[in-house]
This record gives structure tokens, C-alpha cells and sequence, in this order.
């Protein structure tokens, strides 16, 4: 396994070799399809100056390969560069926190020596600050973005389309999840719930089969502690536990990604090692007009959307169980908001990646100017999304190279708040059963 990575590494030098030598292969070529972890690493050390030839309100197109691809990390060329391919330009924004954001806080909070997050209970940034050269900063990185704000507070009617290649689709989902954040600070949503972080509920409308199927998830503060989990099946008419731990488990409904790669990741901390790779410019779909159109030789990604150039930090994580199905994964996370822009898990067989996920956000301010697409089973009230000052996630699209296969999903998401009542009783499990919303 390790002897024919660095078999491949090999060839990499010398490839470079010759065209340092005056060799030219033709353009993006080779680059297109070598999906290996050493390549993504190269790009990631390369020299991003497509944002210099960019305006706002400029269409990229194929034509403009050469920008694209400063911009798009290397790994994701191959199913989002295309022939007919269309990528507006938009400004790059700055966007505001909530305007309590880090002032209910609690202040006795620290890292333990497995740069695990002790009593920290949200209500901000458990790091505003962070240094390149902090020995943590990936860790850091990594915990803002676990507790960043908009996380919860919704209700969020999705579409999943499964799709093989040529864009063949295989299955639709339609499901709802609704959670709220019980962690809010120095004062939790629910006295007496002081150890929950969030708790969520999804149920699925269709397809048939899974019609009425709920699901129910607890989050802890305590880092150590899996989560509580039940699932809810009409036929059992009875929920049931579930286990949290099994992280890195294939989609059951057969959905391209593990329930780790949540978020981009949504592992535990100490399960990892972590190297921080620095900041680079990416292209992302940060702040979108509205639900993406699917684009691509297979249907499965962004097209037609606005993307903007944002700083990121880059995380290289490494699980340390050798049985992970990951080698190594590889995280792109907004600088200034914290949500993640892009992921790429490579497998642990050959260090070809074997998963990548791509995230669709809108700020919630936007919506002061621009209309919102309704969910196709529901009607919601996008105007009660203004005034909270923080990103919405409208979908994403998870690819498995390996099937080949690809997962694109897109949420319709109205904020929702919860008062301490109400979130006491519908996240129950007499709740769940019964129906009562």
C-alpha cells in the first residue's frame, strides 16, 4: 500500500522534472485525473493569483481554466471544470456575527492536553484569534467551527437526489429536520439542561419506504461523550437507540458520505492528529442567490451559481485508527465565518480520494433583497430569516469516486426560535412518537 503511493510520488518528481526541462504535456491533462492526496497537497502549495484577474459580476467559463483552477482545489477539477460550465463572480463579502456574538460567553474554559474543549458552552468563538504558528491552531480552527452561530435554530425541509453517472438518478429523498442550540452561553435555552449542546429531530416525507421515519440526536458539551441517539419506524411504532459511536460507517439509505463528514467533519478531536497547512484563496458558493441548479457530465454540481474568492484555512486531518476509512482528510474553512467550503477524504487503500464534499451557503441578511425558492412540499416564511446575522446552509453536493456516485442535497431553511418550553417538549420522545408538533 505505502510502496505504491511513493511509487506514484516518484513519478510526480519526475514529471516535474521534465517539464522543468522544457517537456510540455498538454493543459491540465494529467492534473484532471490524478486524484491523490500528494497532488492536492502540491496545489495547496502552489501559487493562488487567479483572484488578481477577477471582477465582480464576471462569468467564468471553460475558456477560463487556467483562473479556475488557481481557485479550485485541484481535486474537485475533474467534475467541476466542464464544457458548457458557468460561475459568476461576486465581491467578497464581509459578513457580520449576531451582535451578542462573544459577549455571553463563559470565561472558564480551556484545552486539555488532547486539545479537547473543556466547559465551554458557546455563545461565541472559543477562539477569536488564531496564529498560524500556534502548535493548536488546526484544533482551534476545527472548534470555531463546531460552535460557530446559525449551527441550529431552524427548520430546514430538504431534497436529496442519488445520482450514478450521466446524471442516471437513483433514489429521492424528501425529509425535515428541525433543532435548536440549548448551549447559548453563560445560560443554557432549557434550565436544568446545562449539559446539551443541540438536539435535532429529522423525519422523512418520501420516498414510500421511509415515509413517517424520524430520527432524534442529543449533542453534548462533554466532548467524550458520544451523543443520544433514537430512531423512530412507523412499523415498530416504538423508538429505538441508536449508536452514535459508529462514525465512520457507509450511509444507511445509501447516501454518499459517513455521518463524520457532517460539517465537514464532525469527529472527535482526540480520534485524529492534525497539521495546520496554512491559509489559501478558494473559490466557494458562500453567499448564493438562492438553491443551486445541478450542473456537470453527471449532474453533480453547482451550476449557474455565484461563488466568491475566500480566504480558508486548511486542515489536514489523520485518523489514527487504522481502520478508518480515511487516510487522510483534507478541510477548507472559511477564515472569517468558519463554515467549511470544501472536504476531501482520501482512501486509506491508495491515498486516492475517495469522498469530497462541497457546501452551499446564504447569508441570512440577503434575503432583504433577494427571494428565496419555496421547498416543494411546504410553504415557509423566508423573512423571518432576517436580523439574525448569520450563514444558512442551502445544500451540498457529497461525490464518492469510487462507485462512482454523487449526493446533492438542497435545504430550505427558515431560523426558528425555540423558547424553553417549547424545546422541552418537542424534543421528547413521547413528542417523536406521537406526531404533536
Amino acid at each position: 500500500m505505502r510502496v505504491a503511493y511513493m511509487s506514484g510520488k516518484y513519478l510526480k518528481a519526475i514529471s516535474r522534472a521534465l517539464l522543468l526541462t522544457g517537456v510540455v504535456f498538454s493543459s491540465g491533462a494529467s492534473a484532471d485525473s490524478d486524484l491523490s492526496y500528494q497532488t492536492l497537497r502540491d496545489w495547496i502549495s502552489s501559487s493562488a493569483n487567479g483572484a488578481d484577474h477577477l471582477t465582480p459580476g464576471q462569468h467564468l467559463s471553460y475558456a477560463d481554466r487556467e483562473i479556475i483552477e488557481s481557485l479550485v482545489p485541484q481535486a474537485a477539477w475533474k467534475y467541476y471544470i466542464f464544457e458548457d460550465m458557468d460561475m459568476e463572480v461576486a465581491a467578497t463579502g464581509t459578513y457580520p456575527p449576531p451582535s451578542d456574538w462573544g459577549q455571553k460567553k463563559r470565561d472558564d474554559y480551556y484545552l486539555d492536553d488532547q486539545a479537547v474543549l473543556i466547559n465551554f458552552a458557546g455563545g461565541g468563538f472559543p477562539f477569536p484569534e488564531i496564529g498560524g504558528d500556534d502548535p493548536i491552531a488546526a484544533q482551534k480552527v476545527i472548534w470555531n467551527m463546531l460552535w460557530r452561530p446559525g449551527q441550529q435554530d431552524f427548520n430546514m425541509p430538504m431534497v436529496a437526489w442519488l445520482r450514478s453517472e450521466h446524471g442516471k438518478l437513483d433514489r429521492v429523498f424528501e425529509f425535515a429536520s428541525v433543532s435548536a442550540t440549548y448551549a447559548q452561553g453563560k445560560d443554557p435555552l432549557v434550565p436544568g439542561y446545562e449539559e446539551v449542546k443541540s438536539k435535532s429531530i429529522m423525519e422523512f416525507r418520501s420516498p414510500r419506504d421511509m415515509a413517517g421515519t424520524k430520527s432524534m440526536t442529543i449533542e453534548y458539551i462533554d466532548h467524550y461523550k458520544e451523543d443520544s441517539g433514537w430512531m423512530y419506524l412507523p412499523s415498530q411504532r416504538k423508538p429505538r437507540r441508536t449508536l452514535s459511536s459508529e462514525r465512520t460507517a457507509e450511509s444507511a439509505m445509501g447516501m454518499d458520505n459517513i455521518k463524520e463528514d457532517g460539517l465537514g467533519f464532525s469527529g472527535k478531536i482526540y480520534e485524529n492528529n492534525w497539521t495546520y497547512l496554512g491559509k489559501r484563496p478558494v473559490l466557494a458558493t458562500i453567499n448564493v442567490r438562492d438553491n443551486a441548479e445541478w450542473g456537470g457530465p453527471h449532474l453533480w454540481v453547482p451550476h449557474k451559481a455565484r461563488w466568491e474568492v475566500r480566504d480558508s484555512h486548511v486542515i489536514l486531518i489523520e485518523p489514527k485508527a487504522d481502520n478508518h476509512p480515511y487516510s487522510y482528510r483534507i478541510v477548507f474553512i472559511d477564515a472569517e465565518t468558519y463554515w467549511t467550503h470544501w472536504m476531501f477524504g482520501f482512501d486509506r487503500s491508495d491515498d486516492q480520494v475517495l469522498r469530497m464534499s462541497q457546501h452551499v451557503l446564504k447569508y441570512s441578511e440577503s434575503y432583504k433583497t433577494e427571494s428565496a425558492q419555496q421547498a416543494p412540499f411546504v410553504k415557509q416564511d423566508f423573512s423571518q430569516n432576517l436580523s439574525h446575522n448569520v450563514f444558512l446552509h442551502l445544500g451540498e453536493t457529497d461525490i464518492n469516486t469510487k462507485k462512482p456516485h454523487a449526493t446533492q442535497i438542497n435545504c430550505y431553511v427558515q431560523k426558528r426560535a425555540f423558547s424553553p418550553a417549547r424545546a422541552k417538549q418537542f424534543f421528547s420522545l413521547r413528542n417523536m412518537t406521537s406526531g404533536r408538533r
